[in-house]
């Protein structure tokens, strides 16, 4: 199981995959595009757009490199939108995922509490909605989503969820945008129905960052569903939100 498409045990390089450096903050940004159901078939991967930023200094420095990260996610979302031919004039519902009571998980409610909003907008085309988990409301997350896609008419929907990944090093710093939409509990072994275009009807961006790596990837020795996280996690989440929801504010103004 995993959640970044570079940890797909692929070699992804011989499918598109594109890898390059930046002249700042050691941080690299890579991308794949999967257009065909053949290329699809054998990466074991849905078809669309993937992007990936990694930032293993990102916590070494300041406001300034904050900064950078958001403007290279707010080039990624405005191709992402060329790309998918989304308009400003669209209407947009942003879904924070995740369990909010508990830290590694709560970047969807991060996220959903730093997005700007004009309730008094005459024509008002941004909404946001925190669903919490299944276990916490006994609904499954798909069906509230659909409910407000298909009510309030939503042309595409911004999903924002805490990842899981293989690599203690990642945690934290790897941003992953796709155009694939997002599985609800993925990261956690709980495999529901997938939110994305064939099950919404509409357009779907996803956006994540790992913050939960299982114990026995670290020691196999470990029990198999024990999640760990950093040991500074709720400044880590604060900082990801933040840069996250700031990429997206500057997109939808």
């Amino acid at each position: 199981m995993y959640d970044l498409i570079d940890e797909s045990g692929k070699n992804l390089k011989e499918y598109g995959y594109k890898l390059k450096k930046l002249d700042k903050f050691n941080i690299t940004i890579a991308s794949l595009s999967i257009k065909t159901d053949e290329k699809s078939k054998i990466l074991g991967m849905d078809k669309g757009e993937y992007f990936i930023l990694n930032a293993p200094s990102i916590y070494e420095y300041g406001i300034e490199c904050s900064v950078f990260i958001i403007n290279q996610l707010i080039k990624c979302l405005k191709n992402f939108y060329k790309i998918l031919k989304i308009k400003k004039t669209d209407k947009v519902l942003i879904v924070g995922l995740g369990n909010p009571d508990i830290m590694s998980d709560r970047l969807g409610k991060e996220v959903f509490d730093n997005i700007s909003i004009n309730i008094f907008k005459k024509e008002n085309n941004i909404f946001k909605f925190c669903p919490n988990i299944y276990f916490s409301t006994g609904i499954e997350t798909i069906d509230m989503v659909g409910m407000f896609v298909k009510g309030m008419q939503i042309d595409y929907i911004l999903l924002i969820d805490s990842l899981t990944t293989n690599d203690i090093s990642r945690l934290g710093t790897s941003f992953q945008i796709t155009t694939t939409g997002m599985t609800p509990g993925s990261g956690v072994n709980r495999f529901g129905r997938k939110i994305n275009k064939q099950s919404m009807g509409v357009k779907c961006i996803s956006i994540g960052v790992p913050f939960m790596i299982f114990a026995d990837e670290l020691n196999k020795d470990s029990p198999k569903d024990l999640l760990l996280a950093p040991k500074d996690i709720k400044e880590h989440i604060e900082k990801v939100g933040f840069v996250i929801s700031s990429a997206i504010n500057e997109v939808l103004k």
